[in-house]
């Protein structure tokens, strides 16, 4: 039987195969009755190729199936459950305090160096190379001259929380002492992969006098500069040209490294007085002091990326002390509000953020910045 098909004559080849056609053009047009038609898939025309004589008639192989693709894999979030806002707290609102009789806010003296005395800002070409030291969670260590810093503790500390960064304190009116700690903090930081931020208080009395103070810290060899420029309530002096002279020569000392001007965050009241524009041509990033007490942390964030995160970078610096003590709520802030607080920070694109500071803190709020997933992206001392 097998010889017999196999001498079949070209001419019964070409009926069988016209046979077939036929039927499959019947089934077609049958199914075509029960549904829409659908476009049958266009295939490509055979070779051809000299024709040469053969023995017999050679079975073509089946087309080999294409592999199936694997579906591309979905990144995951490094984003936690959305919160919501937080309500307000036991305390809120703060009741008005009476006004004291004879209390009167201490007058300030004339600055060491007169407005008309100041010499031109410097002039400096370029910022910092990256951001990596401010990224991620961080604390606050408030300390004084007379302060010991346990850099052991401190850093053991920052690194169980997961952060990526400590600011230290590291002069204001008692001049710079960040020599006392810094040479064993520094390289005890980036072991455990942490980069060193050294602040300073600078009242502008004498711009340049202030800005020594961080020529000292970054030969010291901190990652990043904070100096806490705050309003005339403090004391300060932060005009538009002692910001402007100042900051010039800490951008000159800093060199590649960056500089994250610690400010009040905008208010009304603020926007009229407080020169943040002037910081703008020398800092790499605003730290604004987002501290709540009866507000909602969430809108505070949210407020403070939309204003200065139109003029650079932000990295907020959230409450993590009482404000009784100044007229605020009283007590530390809740786990939940510091969970809200870092959350609306990190999706609305801050760089970082961290918390004033490490001593007043509660074990609520450094556990909720323990827990909120955000790694930075520090790889190495600067």
């Amino acid at each position: 039987m097998t010889e017999t098909v196999l001498m079949l004559t070209v001419a019964e080849r070409v009926l069988s195969a016209a046979v077939v056609s036929v039927l499959l053009a019947g089934t077609v047009s049958a199914g075509a009755v029960e549904r829409p038609p659908v476009a049958a898939p266009v295939k490509a025309a055979p070779s051809l190729a000299p024709s040469s004589p053969s023995p017999s008639p050679t079975t073509a192989e089946p087309s080999p199936e294409p592999s199936p693709q694997a579906a591309p894999k979905k990144k995951a979030s490094l984003l936690p459950p959305a919160v919501g806002p937080e309500k307000p707290q036991a305390g809120c609102p703060v009741p008005r305090r009476p006004n004291l009789p004879g209390r009167k806010p201490t007058p300030r003296k004339p600055p060491i160096v007169a407005e008309a005395a100041l010499p031109e800002p410097v002039a400096t070409s370029g910022k910092a190379a990256s951001l990596y030291p401010l990224s991620g969670k961080g604390l606050w260590v408030t300390n004084f001259k007379e302060t010991p810093v346990d850099t052991e503790a401190i850093v053991a500390k920052a690194k169980a929380a997961g952060l990526r960064n400590i600011w230290v304190r590291t002069g204001g009116r008692q001049g710079y002492y960040g020599h006392q700690f810094l040479p064993e903090l520094v390289p005890a930081a980036h072991a455990a992969g942490l980069a060193v931020v050294a602040w300073d208080f600078p009242y502008l009395s004498d711009p340049v006098a202030d800005a020594l103070r961080a020529k000292q810290a970054f030969a010291d060899g901190i990652d990043a500069f904070a100096p806490d420029i705050e309003t005339a309530a403090e004391g300060t002096y932060a005009t538009a040209p002692r910001v402007a002279l100042y900051l010039s020569l800490v951008r000159t000392y800093a060199g590649d490294k960056p500089i994250a001007a610690t400010v009040p965050r905008p208010t009304p009241q603020r926007r009229k007085s407080f020169p943040y524009k002037a910081f703008v041509p020398y800092a790499d990033l605003f730290a604004p002091m987002v501290y709540w007490s009866c507000n909602e942390p969430g809108a505070l964030v949210k407020q403070s990326l939309s204003e200065l995160g139109a003029l650079l970078p932000v990295h907020p610096v959230g409450q993590g002390y009482d404000m009784g003590e100044e007229g605020g709520r009283r007590g530390v802030p809740t786990r939940a509000e510091t969970w809200r607080f870092l959350d609306v920070a990190k999706r609305g694109g801050a760089v970082g953020a961290s918390l004033w500071t490490v001593e007043r803190m509660g074990a609520a709020q450094l556990d909720a910045l323990t827990a909120y997933p955000w790694p930075g992206r520090y790889t190495g001392a600067g």
